[in-house]
């Protein structure tokens, strides 16, 4: 009997990790590389953000919090949500995670039951399948294309809903492909989905503010 699990057998190692390190490689051997591979930005983390961390720890910060958060970081997500979203949220109603890969994974753990079946278009961020595959559900794939700028239609969403269906799973602007869903675009998926009350949408806008132009979200 060994060690690791049946269920990672359905993921593959992370494509992202793997061209990041080459990247790392390829600079070690002196070549001129932009790594294009992890989301981070190419600059050091501000001056006052370092500080602020810094005079936490000396205040003592470092002992467990509240699972959802501690209140001052909701309240402040909160305000968020209102001045920039206009959408009127109580802290009492915020979860605070490290990370958007935390958040996702633990709405999957806690919502899939085997076999439930959860749609991403594609492309998509490397992890979102494995994410689903490891709770136990199926990932359902809708291919977004060239001809229509890597954004899919509600006919296509609608075409991909069974009865096995628990999550739409969104992300604009879209990791990898940058594409973004003007307010036309997302009321024809969203017209769509309120016919399926039983499907959840789950939305990973961690790219909101990486919109150029006059485009607006």
């Amino acid at each position: 009997m060994g060690i690791v699990a049946k269920g990672l057998s359905r993921v593959k190692p992370s494509a992202t990790i793997a061209v990041s390190q080459m990247a790392r490689e390829l600079k070690g051997e002196g070549r001129d590389i932009i790594g294009l591979g992890a989301g981070e930005p190419d600059f050091d983390t501000p001056d006052n953000i370092k500080q602020a961390a810094i005079e936490a720890i000396n205040r003592g910060e470092t002992k467990y919090t509240d699972v959802p958060g501690i209140l001052p970081l909701r309240e402040a997500i909160a305000a968020k949500f209102k001045r920039e979203n206009g959408l009127d949220y109580e802290p009492s109603q915020i979860i605070a995670g490290t990370g958007g890969k935390q958040i996702l994974y633990n709405a999957f753990a806690a919502t899939l039951d085997p076999g439930d079946e959860v749609i991403i278009p594609a492309p998509y961020w490397v992890s979102y399948p494995d994410m689903v595959l490891l709770n136990g559900g199926e990932p359902v794939f809708v291919e977004a294309t060239i001809e229509n700028n890597f954004k899919i239609t509600g006919a296509q969403v609608e075409a991909a809903i069974t009865p096995k269906t628990k999550w739409f799973l969104f992300n604009s602007p879209s990791n990898p492909s940058g594409a973004a869903y003007s307010h036309a675009e997302l009321k024809e998926l969203t017209d769509v989905l309120l016919r399926y009350p039983d499907v959840w949408i789950l939305t990973d806008d961690m790219y909101e503010h990486l919109c150029y132009g006059d485009f607006e979200l």
